[in-house]
């Protein structure tokens, strides 16, 4: 071990890793229990196997027994705190409209792609193979694929909400023409009505007195030829 110590390139590698250790951020702070044991009691204590939003919590948070959380830093608080609401459903009008990020997805937009050999906060004997072997976490086509065929469900909905919409329309347009006609019926309605009524309320014509004094001046007329026939 000592001899590992005298040449350079061991050197070298030991003060890289103080250096980035002094710049690091977010922390590993569960001491000597690993990712691997840590994944474990998560299995067997919840029945499936973490996502990497809950393998970057469990390193670098410890519940507390007053229920609290003790993060190592702000830093990890606010990462894991985006990635949680990009996960989230949305609760506001256009909830429907709106499609929640895969844990791995959100993952990668708040801490960047796996570098190769490497995966992020999942531990140093971590790979790119063993880790979605073990998790079972889609790979990139994967992904693709199944964001294809949400997109393709959502266009679905959309068409459909836009027949049943132009359905309401036609359907608003035809109780706009029947009631036009029968505003129109009602006008014409009431013209006749009012016609009616004007007529009936007209007063008969009366005859002039000159007429029934000629009727009695021929009377009075027979007589007298009556009277002068008899002598």
């Amino acid at each position: 071990m000592c001899e590992m110590w005298t040449t350079a390139d061991e050197w070298r590698v030991a003060n890289r890793n103080k250096q980035n250790r002094a710049t690091q951020s977010m922390p590993y702070r569960r001491g000597r229990t690993s990712h691997y044991q840590l994944m474990n009691d998560f299995s067997h204590m919840h029945g499936r196997t973490p996502h990497r939003l809950e393998v970057f919590k469990m390193g670098r948070c410890k519940d507390l027994p007053d229920g609290s959380e003790s993060w190592v830093d702000e830093e990890s608080r606010r990462r894991y705190d985006a990635m949680t609401q990009m996960i989230a459903p949305s609760s506001d009008m256009d909830a429907e409209s709106h499609t929640p990020a895969t844990p791995e997805d959100a993952f990668i937009s708040v801490m960047g792609k796996d570098r190769p050999g490497r995966v992020r906060c999942a531990g140093s004997g971590e790979t790119l193979g063993t880790w979605y072997r073990s998790t079972g976490t889609p790979t990139t086509s994967e992904r693709e694929r199944i964001m294809q065929e949400q997109l393709k469900a959502q266009e679905d909905k959309l068409k459909a909400q836009v027949e049943e919409m132009t359905q309401m329309r036609e359907m608003i347009s035809r109780l706009e023409n029947v009631a036009t006609k029968v505003d129109e019926m009602s006008i014409l309605l009431s013209q006749i009505q009012a016609s009616q009524a004007h007529t009936q309320h007209v007063p008969p014509a009366h005859r002039s007195g000159s007429d029934s004094d000629s009727g009695t001046d021929e009377a009075a007329d027979d007589y007298s030829d009556h009277d002068d026939h008899v002598s």
